[in-house]
């Protein structure tokens, strides 16, 4: 596939399509699903169903179509707009075809439907990305802490916990996590490189080009402020 499409730079979602399309439908369910959701919920999509039916309904049609992620790839968009331009156009044929069969009663009018579809609310944009920078910062979290503990450092991850999440100083902090005073800085250095090296392996793997990922990291810190 990497031969076929040699400029993309979606290349881990594009081997494993040919590798194991399942894991990628899972993988990008896992990934986008509640952000989609917080996208509809804060759009004028919330006119026309269950956000959540509005986005599994979509989800299931597109990464379904083999093609779909392949057309991605050249598109130079990040995924999450990719698929949040899909889910508009889903919602809108979807409540057309519904309207057609209803035929009268309960249908929603063309000229309002095509305003509702036409563009992206400012605000369902922003809980879009928000909602994406949760999970993504989540996820790294969940690898480093995962990786910290099989080396046995899970005192590297509480310190990092008690200082770097919750605010603690490091007087404070380093008691409760067995970790030496002295040794306290280089610890949590550590521990926030892997984080920042995590976070940058999750862009990448998902299309956002290395000379992208500093701006999205920027963008995301924003967002989590």
């Amino acid at each position: 596939m990497a031969e076929i499409f040699p400029t993309t730079h979606s290349t881990w979602i594009l081997t494993q399509l040919e590798r194991d399309p399942d894991a990628v439908r899972s993988h990008v369910f896992q990934r986008y699903h509640d952000p989609l959701c917080a996208y509809a919920r804060a759009s004028s999509l919330r006119a026309l169903g269950e956000p959540a039916e509005l986005v599994n309904s979509f989800l299931a049609a597109r990464l379904d179509d083999h093609g779909y992620l392949v057309r991605w790839s050249q598109s130079g968009m990040p995924l999450r707009r990719w698929l949040a331009n899909g889910l508009l156009t889903h919602a809108r044929n979807d409540a057309l075809a519904r309207a057609r069969r209803a035929r009268s009663g309960g249908s929603v009018d063309p000229a309002e439907l095509a305003r509702m579809t036409s563009a992206h609310d400012t605000d369902a944009l922003l809980a879009l990305e928000r909602a994406w920078a949760v999970r993504t910062v989540t996820e790294a979290h969940e690898r480093v802490h995962t990786e910290l503990v099989t080396e046995g450092r899970a005192a590297w991850w509480e310190l990092f916990r008690l200082h770097g999440v919750q605010g603690m100083s490091y007087e404070q902090a380093c008691p409760i996590a067995g970790i030496a005073p002295s040794n306290a800085t280089n610890v949590h250095r550590s521990v926030v490189t892997r984080l920042r090296d995590t976070l940058r392996a999750i862009l990448e793997r998902d299309g956002i080009r290395p000379d992208e990922i500093d701006r999205e990291l920027a963008l995301m810190q924003e967002l989590l402020q």
